[in-house]
Order: C-alpha cells, then sequence, then structure tokens
C-alpha cells in the first residue's frame, strides 16, 4: 500500500486521468476527496466506496475551491497528496475547428481555457499549501501535456495553458522545497479521454499518428505515473516533468 492512510485531493475526479487516478489512490489505501463539475461522473467514480468523498467544484472559482479544502481541514486535518487533473481542451470543454489558428480565438476563449487548466491549478495548490505543512509535507502533482513540449495540431490557448502548467510547477517546487512539499509535473500524450474524443476525427488520428506506439494511452496507465510522484518512490523528485507520451517526444 504505497498511499496507506494518506489523505489527498484529485481535481478532474469525474472521468478520465482523474477517475483514473482516484481508483488507483484508494487501491493503495488512500482517502480521496474528487472534485469536478460533473455530479454524476463523480458518483460513478465514487462507486459507494467509504474512501471518496466528491464535491461539485470550479477550479476556476476561487471561493469553491477553498470551500472545498475547508472541507479537507475539517474532515481530516491535513492533506498529503493533491493531483490538479482538471482541465478543458478547449472552450466549452471542445476543440473548434475555427480555433485552430491564433487570429480566430477570442478573448472569453482564451481567459475560459487558461482559467481553468492554469489559474485553477494555482488556486489549488494555494489552498493544498497550509493543510500539507501542518501535514509535514506532501506531494503535488499538476497534469499538463506533452503539448507543453512539442508543436502540437491543436489549438493556441491549450499548449500556452499547460506550458503555464510547467512553469507553475517549477517556481511551486522551489519555494515550497523548504516545507517538504514535492512539485512535479506529467505531460501525458494522447490519452483515451473524453477530453481527447472530442477532438474531430482527423485531428485525433494526426496526434494519435505523431506516436511511435501509435496508440492512445489508458488512464490507467497516466494514473500509475502519477502514483509514483505521490508516493515515497517518488520521493527525491521535485521541480520535474515526466511524460508517458508513447515516443510522441524522445
Amino acid at each position: 500500500m504505497q498511499l496507506q492512510d494518506k489523505v489527498a485531493v484529485v481535481t478532474g475526479g469525474g472521468s478520465g486521468i482523474g477517475r483514473a487516478t482516484v481508483k488507483r489512490f484508494v487501491d493503495e489505501g488512500a482517502s480521496v476527496l474528487a472534485l469536478d463539475l460533473n455530479e454524476a461522473g463523480l458518483q460513478e467514480t465514487a462507486g459507494g466506496s467509504d474512501r471518496v468523498s466528491t464535491a461539485v467544484v470550479d477550479v476556476s472559482d476561487s471561493s469553491q475551491v477553498n470551500a472545498a479544502f475547508e472541507r479537507v481541514e475539517s474532515e481530516h486535518g491535513k492533506l498529503d497528496v493533491l493531483v490538479n487533473a482538471a482541465g478543458v481542451a478547449g472552450p466549452r470543454g471542445e476543440v473548434s475547428r475555427d480555433a485552430h489558428f491564433l487570429t480566430d480565438v477570442t478573448d472569453d476563449e482564451w481567459a475560459q481555457v487558461l482559467a481553468v487548466n492554469l489559474t485553477g491549478s494555482f488556486y489549488t495548490i494555494r489552498a493544498a499549501v497550509p493543510l500539507m505543512r501542518a501535514a509535514g509535507g506532501g506531494s503535488i502533482v499538476n497534469i499538463a501535456s506533452v503539448s507543453a513540449l512539442v508543436g502540437y495540431p491543436l489549438n493556441i490557448y491549450y499548449p500556452a495553458s499547460k506550458s503555464g502548467v510547467l512553469g507553475l510547477t517549477r517556481a511551486s517546487a522551489g519555494g515550497l522545497a523548504g516545507d517538504r512539499i514535492r512539485v512535479n509535473a506529467v505531460c501525458p500524450g494522447a490519452v483515451d479521454t473524453p477530453m481527447l474524443r472530442s477532438i474531430p476525427e482527423p485531428e485525433l488520428t494526426a496526434v494519435v499518428d505523431l506516436a511511435p506506439i501509435n496508440r492512445m494511452a489508458s488512464p490507467h496507465e497516466i494514473a500509475g505515473t502519477i502514483l509514483f510522484l505521490a508516493s515515497d518512490d517518488g520521493s527525491f523528485y521535485t521541480g520535474q516533468t515526466l511524460s508517458p507520451n508513447g515516443g510522441m517526444w524522445m
């Protein structure tokens, strides 16, 4: 049991990588609060487990984020692990064909994606730190994307937001090392999630074909990397980026 008696918060826990991470953490002995906007998805993730609690939270709203972490404090008194898996590929959660070029992106589209993918991660980290200090340390894992590392045939706002997540990761890691709080990032390649499935088929095929392994990863495969960074097995990692991407970036 790599996370026995640990307390974790996983954003984006209603589907995809977030859901797989919640389930993997529970299997390893953790108690998990899963956050998402999708209440039905959260209930499916929880599956009746007494070690999974859920909350409908918009991570781009700091008041909702703070309320969720206040709940963690009242119920557990500490926090050991935070995983920032909440993310959107584009406005309204979908990739628009009209947003492939920088000149087509509106102010609102740009702001919506960065609010969830980047600002939301900042809000959760800010709320998590006092609880991790109370626990004597912790591990934060931010889910970025291989699109932050290489050119990617998507839109402008998604790779920009995920590149910001990498900067947030490195800056946080340096600033929090003295508190024994480790901060790392995972940059997955193509993963079989509802978000990626929202991409029109020609674009999705082009993304998958970028990897020599020539398939999408399962969310469970990415959850294994997240578990490594969250657990004591990754105790000497901070400020680092691991990229399970099927060879898309070498």
